[in-house]
Parts: C-alpha cells; structure tokens; sequence
C-alpha cells in the first residue's frame, strides 16, 4: 500500500474546512484582545492598529511562497 486512501484524505480535509470559521474568530479576537491591551498600557489607539497591522503583515509574508522560489524542492 504506498498510497492513502481517499477517505483518509477526506476525513483530513473536512474537519479543517468546517474549524477555519471557528479559528477566524478566535484569531480576530486575540487581535482585538492585543490592541485593547496595547491601549490600556497607554500607548495611542493609532500606534496600536500598527503594531498589529505590522505583525499580521509579518505573518503573511511567512506564509506567502517566496517570488523566486521554484515549486520544486
């Protein structure tokens, strides 16, 4: 048996599907939770948003394959 069954794969991939909803909301509320406590330490509303825009930004370009990297590795 060198490969996996479909019904492995499958029973991978809809439990994800169905959970990205409920992790959107979890993360949306540790950026919420991040910037309120951002502010309540006394930093600005403004530098706040920043600050998290700048982390989201990082995060995404981790995620994002590189220009120049081949699909082969």
């Amino acid at each position: 048996m060198s490969s996996v069954p479909a019904w492995a794969i499958w029973s991978i991939i809809v439990p994800c599907v169905l959970l990205s909803p409920m992790l959107a909301f979890l993360l949306a509320i540790a950026v919420e939770i991040l910037i309120g406590s951002l502010v309540e330490a006394g930093a600005p509303a403004f530098l706040a948003v920043v600050a998290t825009g700048a982390g989201g930004l990082f995060l995404i370009r981790k995620l994002r394959p590189q220009a120049g990297a081949s699909a082969e590795t």
